[in-house]
């Protein structure tokens, strides 16, 4: 092994112990540092927390397969929603489990069961439920690689072994590594991150507790602008998950920091336009405004309508492509936040032509410098 490689104090098995490259990473921190410099707004609480609810909640749980509107998820967090109770708790149990990092920061063994107990209230089936001892799992616990049925599973740490690699977590969590500057807890929260889902110490919602564990950890640091990361694998899952399998299959964590520092950086820079956007607009943007921007710069095809709505069904429930460019896309065209260009030469439905979007640069004041990775002039 290489010099450059550092082993941590996280055992992965009988001889096994988490290594990592920091010098492999320099280039990509350095990216961020200079996205994120003189970015004073999002470095405040403010920021983390406008990005938690309830973006960061649609991006949990998107994930996890679950596709729920932001309109459906802010009336549930408003309790305006007429969904049945057992159906709110996807949604209800990942606001919970928020607003309880917002204001416990100690993170330990009681503090972790009481915040399973939060994200995972009444949506265990019965084997789960009863496969629950008074903090972990009791049970054998499978993993599948990636999300292809067809894949082999990996197991979970024995249930007799849990507690003392939790032990190891909370032992890293509370030393001093990494602490020394925010991008580097940021890499510290992503390694707890993945060690948490390693460990699998429950029976479900491992994955969803992973990443509000990170999350707890960057609050506690203070290095809020890394907060959105969820959003940044809810946009590329299959990497997510390619980054998740070489981790556990070479002991190398490097390659899953390298995609997190990359797609966390995108989305940050996602994040300064759809701001920069909304303070210079006059009108009033919603949330699911904002998520719509989101998706044009998202889009990985043609800037058309249809392509736009396809993508917005990728996240979301699925509707008709008319249906979600007649309630998501024409109102933005109304308020002047897209530029309807030319029709295209296919249909939508309806014998309605397809048409060319762009983003109206005239609302657009940003330092195209900051913006190195996601192409702006593509949008407009």
């Amino acid at each position: 092994m290489s010099d450059n490689y550092d082993f941590l104090y996280l055992k992965l098995g009988d001889k096994r112990r988490l290594n990592v490259n920091y010098h492999y990473l320099e280039p990509y921190k350095d990216d961020i540092l200079r996205f994120l410099d003189h970015m004073d707004s999002m470095r405040t609480l403010s920021f983390a927390k406008h990005a938690m609810m309830s973006q960061e909640i649609k991006a949990n749980n998107t994930i996890e397969g679950i596709t729920d509107d932001l309109s459906l998820i802010d009336e549930v967090i408003k309790e305006k929603s007429m969904l049945a109770e057992r159906e709110k708790k996807r949604i209800i149990n990942l606001y919970h489990g928020y607003k309880y990092i917002l204001s416990n920061s100690d993170i330990n063994k009681e503090s972790l069961r009481k915040l399973y107990s939060l994200l995972s209230d009444d949506i265990l089936d019965n084997y789960d439920s009863t496969s629950m001892g008074e903090y972990y799992r009791e049970k054998p616990v499978y993993i599948l690689r990636g999300s292809n049925l067809c894949n082999n599973y990996y197991e979970g740490v024995k249930s007799e072994d849990i507690e003392s690699y939790v032990n190891y977590l909370l032992d890293y969590i509370h030393s001093d590594t990494l602490n020394d500057s925010e991008i580097n807890s940021f890499i510290k929260s992503q390694i707890i991150h993945f060690y948490f889902v390693h460990i699998h110490p429950y029976p479900d919602v491992n994955g969803r507790t992973s990443r509000t564990v990170a999350m707890w950890y960057l609050l506690n640091q203070k290095s809020f602008p890394y907060i959105i990361f969820n959003r940044a694998i809810a946009f590329s899952k299959a990497d997510y998950e390619r980054n998740l399998i070489i981790t556990r299959d070479n002991d190398d964590i490097t390659f899953f920091l390298r995609y997190m520092l990359q797609n966390t950086l995108l989305e940050l820079e996602k994040e300064y336009i759809i701001e920069n956007i909304n303070s210079n607009s006059e009108v009033h943007l919603s949330k699911v405004d904002l998520q719509m921007i989101e998706y044009l710069l998202t889009t990985n095809s043609n800037l058309t309508a249809k392509d736009l709505a396809t993508t917005y069904n990728s996240y979301n429930d699925h509707k008709r492509l008319g249906v979600v460019i007649e309630e998501r896309i024409m109102p933005l065209i109304e308020k002047k936040i897209f530029v309807r260009t030319s029709d295209t030469k296919s249909y939508i439905d309806s014998g309605k032509h397809n048409f060319n979007i762009e983003l109206n640069k005239e609302l657009i004041s940003i330092d195209k410098s900051k913006v190195k990775h996601l192409k702006i002039d593509r949008y407009l």
